[in-house]
């Protein structure tokens, strides 16, 4: 739960006009553009702050267990967060000795189009950083299930996870209004932990997609 004030930094974000509505919320979720990622741009920061997005408030111990680090370093990661505002203290957790952290945001998402933070030469390599360290999380889950196949043998025919991809010609327009469908597509499945929590079938699970010009140097 963020905290208040959560969308303070958001305010001075002006968002694009289409494309977010219905899946993003101003109130509970955090809208990043190039000039807002200095302080997150680090592996283990950024692994940090899906931690708490995804399972809620940890310690520092705890959350070193997760990432392979002492508490030492995520401590040092984790005060780097709250001092740009990703984080904070859960004050109504813990006791003298566990400090409890939280995400002051539900989910974290980043955008080129903010009319008022453009990319340029300045932030694009950061944003680069940025997004290259997300994809390489995403890749680093795919292949963990890949390499789980063995352990899943009885159950393989019966699994709905799948990998797929579709090669299409789209307008601009259209690839929007195509990423707009698919979000609220998911949307439909889409619901609070809590809600499947005493459910013994749900399984969390995760949902990608990329969408991505066909740029390959070797078709003529």
């Amino acid at each position: 739960m963020p905290s208040p004030d959560a969308t303070d930094q958001d305010r001075n974000v002006r968002l694009p006009e289409t494309g977010w509505q219905g899946w993003f919320d101003p109130t509970r979720d955090a809208m990043l553009t190039p000039s807002r990622l200095r302080g997150l741009v680090h592996p283990i920061r950024v692994r940090l702050l899906t931690l708490l997005q995804e399972d809620g408030p940890a310690t520092a111990s705890q959350l070193g267990r997760r990432v392979g680090h002492s508490s030492g370093v995520t401590s040092y990661h984790l005060r780097i967060l709250a001092e740009n505002g990703f984080v904070e203290e859960d004050t109504d957790r813990g006791n003298g000795r566990d400090r409890y952290w939280r995400s002051r945001y539900r989910q974290t998402s980043f955008t080129f189009r903010s009319p008022d933070d453009p990319p340029d030469e300045s932030n694009v390599e950061l944003a680069e950083q940025y997004v290259r360290m997300v994809v390489d999380s995403q890749y680093a889950r795919m292949v963990a299930f890949i390499e789980s196949m063995p352990d899943r043998l009885g159950e393989l025919p019966n699994l709905p996870w799948t990998f797929d991809d579709f090669r299409l010609r789209l307008t601009i327009d259209e690839a929007r209004a195509l990423a707009a469908d698919v979000r609220d597509l998911v949307r439909r499945y889409a619901r609070e932990t809590s809600a499947t929590a005493n459910q013994s079938d749900a399984k969390d699970s995760l949902f990608l997609f990329q969408m991505l010009p066909d740029d390959d140097p070797t078709r003529q």
